[in-house]
């Protein structure tokens, strides 16, 4: 096990020497510093560190003081966005072994990053969070030209998803896609969403359910949740699971597919009953308890990742745009969520954002993260 700092120094820094004032990993230590400190944008963040100056030309044995906002801003435009995150990925493998069964992939905007000179595009990162642990291990921005669809097969290529469940929204349910995760290379396995994006595979499920249910067949496995409330309503759950696939009727665009599901959400609002169903390919015959607990885990991604990273780290307000500087700054968020995620020494019973206001008071808690090393999960 290396600590933080030793994974990142050896990120390779594409500046011209002449006139560089400050080593690569000074800065990137420096800008997590800010960052969990609460700072955002370069401006701020330059004027935080020249604010604690002292403190830094100690700690990392600064010759030039420390960086401007032009520095921070030329810095990150120029890093290598995809060997930046081959050293993020490299670290956070290293600290989570072989834990993690569920991994979510999904798509965030970073609207106030949105280029009004260069058509106006609205930049998306595509992050994978392993949900039943609680961290991010990879993540690839959507190309400007492209979307999600050709952005989510690269970001696979690049993490290891060996016997993982993979899950995406429905965007995600492409024979591509399905193929390559099921692969003798990467060897994983999915719970993908049909909807109307696959409308022949959605019709030939639902039609397989609504008959099955209809005539009791017993190669469906049913399972029902309790009433709960949900955001002053109440809320259950139905599923609905099988491993007959010869409903499917294109088996062989759809050869890695095994077994087939259907979740109906009942919401109760005011005594006025609403049902909404979902349909899933699944590619190995997980059983029923499986099923359900990774199809409810998916949104962990959403409520534990994406929105810290907007509530917590205001991502969503990041407007840095030029060159790399989306990618590499969507990194350094990611690293400071795993930071703070992995970080016990203050106990499990406080929020990320008390952990946050305990770095602002006392920045030895901010050593300890990067210096020291993370015990593995």
């Amino acid at each position: 096990m290396k600590s933080l700092f030793n994974h990142f120094e050896v990120l390779e820094d594409p500046r011209d020497i002449r006139g560089k004032k400050h080593k690569l990993i000074n800065i990137i230590i420096m800008t997590i510093y800010g960052i969990l400190c609460g700072y955002t944008d370069f401006t701020n963040l330059a004027d935080f560190l020249k604010v604690h100056e002292d403190y830094f030309n100690e700690l990392l044995q600064l010759k030039n003081g420390t960086p401007s906002h032009d520095t921070l801003s030329n810095v990150f435009k120029v890093i290598d966005s995809k060997k930046f995150m081959e050293l993020f990925i490299e670290w956070i493998k290293d600290i989570v072994k072989e834990k993690g069964m569920h991994l979510s992939i999904d798509g965030k905007a970073i609207k106030s990053a949105r280029d009004k000179v260069n058509g106006g595009n609205t930049p998306y990162i595509v992050s994978a969070f392993l949900s039943d642990i609680g961290l991010s291990i990879g993540q690839l921005k959507v190309d400007d030209k492209s979307n999600e669809i050709t952005a989510i097969p690269e970001l696979i290529k690049l993490i290891d998803i060996k016997d993982k469940v993979i899950t995406i929204d429905a965007i995600g349910t492409q024979e591509d896609i399905c193929n390559l995760i099921t692969s003798k290379e990467k060897k994983g396995h999915f719970i993908l969403k049909v909807k109307d994006n696959q409308k022949d595979l959605k019709d030939d499920i639902k039609t397989y359910f609504d008959l099955g249910l209809k005539e009791d067949s017993l190669d469906i496995a049913i399972g029902e949740t309790n009433w709960e409330k949900d955001h002053g309503r109440l809320e259950k759950r139905k599923y609905y699971l099988s491993y007959d696939i010869k409903c499917i009727h294109d088996k062989d665009k759809w050869k890695s597919v095994k077994a087939i599901g259907r979740i109906d959400v009942i919401k109760d609002e005011n005594n006025i009953k609403t049902t909404t169903t979902h349909y899933y390919i699944l590619s190995k015959k997980f059983d029923l308890d499986t099923f359900i607990k990774i199809t409810r885990e998916h949104w962990n991604i959403e409520c534990s990742l994406h929105w810290r990273l907007d509530v917590i780290l205001d991502e969503d307000h990041s407007r840095n745009h030029v060159g790399n500087s989306i990618e590499n700054l969507a990194t350094i968020r990611k690293i400071v969520f795993n930071l703070v995620k992995l970080d016990k020494s203050m106990g499990d019973k406080l929020t990320m954002k008390q952990k946050m206001t305990r770095y602002i008071s006392d920045f030895k808690n901010i050593e300890n993260l990067i210096f020291n090393v993370i015990p593995c999960i």
